[in-house]
């Protein structure tokens, strides 16, 4: 297995490779590791060799310390020139419907706060659980069973990352104003990773002409100055784990549930069984007896 110096200096020195395609991750103690751009890590510096654990090229693991895996050049990742496009067979062209996404839902601890605020200002909160629209609209339900798939193959090709939740900003509509969260406030890049590998193989889905802004709404107002003023005051900044996304759909006028769990870098999926998300989070289970 090659060590990560020399992984660093082939990338940099051999004409194939595209380096600005490359991300290092930076191990960190009591954290996961950092995600660093191949440009930004400056070699002989304050972070020594034996902490960059891995090497990743457009998305794809290319160079792992823990696991030994050590690819460079063997697939297509990272190598100068477009980025590859999924085969034909790995698209769904499918029209897409806004009773469908692909979205990240923040963990239940963190719901006390945010509902506090969704309950006077969302009129979506029983309809819609907190949530970042990764990829909204998605395909129809009935699809789901081609899509699932294509969505594992994408989440595969990003690692989970640590969010950080601060700054309220807000959408401007002719009469009011939408006011959210920022969840990309440590970092775009994985946000933005996640959108692309879903665009590619979902291309009629989403919303191309705005770009994308990752953002957890908290509710409309005419007022959104006042409204940030109030957020700021009652949610301080949050971190939380995106490990995972979800699958969600609504039938009629039932809100939206999880049809499905897809695991970030596994791109394992998981199928739930039960009810509807409500607009609380199911209490916390009991400890277990000593």
């Amino acid at each position: 297995m090659h060590t990560s110096d020399e992984i660093y200096h082939r990338v940099l020195w051999d004409p194939r490779f595209d380096p600005e395609r490359f991300v290092l991750g930076i191990a960190e103690r009591g954290a996961p590791p950092k995600r660093v751009l191949f440009g930004d890590f400056v070699p002989g510096g304050e972070i020594p060799w034996h902490r960059v654990v891995f090497f990743e090229a457009d998305g794809q693991v290319v160079w792992d310390r823990a696991s030994g895996i050590d690819r460079v050049g063997e697939t297509l990742a990272g190598q100068a020139g477009p980025v590859p496009a999924p085969a034909p067979g790995d698209v769904l062209v499918v029209p897409p419907t806004n009773r469908s996404t692909v979205a990240w839902l923040p963990p239940a601890e963190l719901w006390p706060p945010i509902q506090h605020i969704r309950r006077e200002h969302d009129r979506q909160i029983h309809r819609w659980p907190p949530h970042v629209n990764v990829l909204f609209g998605f395909v129809p339900q009935a699809e789901f069973t081609r899509a699932l798939p294509l969505v594992s193959a994408a989440l595969a090709e990003t690692r989970p990352f640590t969010a950080r939740l601060a700054g309220v900003h807000w959408f401007g509509h002719r009469e009011d104003a939408t006011v959210w969260l920022d969840p990309a406030a440590a970092d775009q890049e994985p946000w933005a990773r996640l959108r692309e590998s879903l665009e590619l193989r979902f291309p009629l889905c989403g919303s191309h002409s705005h770009g994308f802004t990752p953002h957890l709404s908290l509710g409309r107002t005419p007022d959104p100055h006042l409204l940030a003023r109030k957020v700021e005051a009652l949610l301080g900044p949050m971190t939380a784990r995106v490990d995972e996304l979800a699958v969600l759909s609504r039938q009629g006028d039932e809100p939206m549930r999880v049809r499905a769990h897809v695991a970030l870098g596994s791109g394992d999926v998981h199928l739930p069984e039960g009810p509807a998300i409500p607009s609380d989070p199911p209490p916390s289970p009991p400890p277990p007896e000593r």
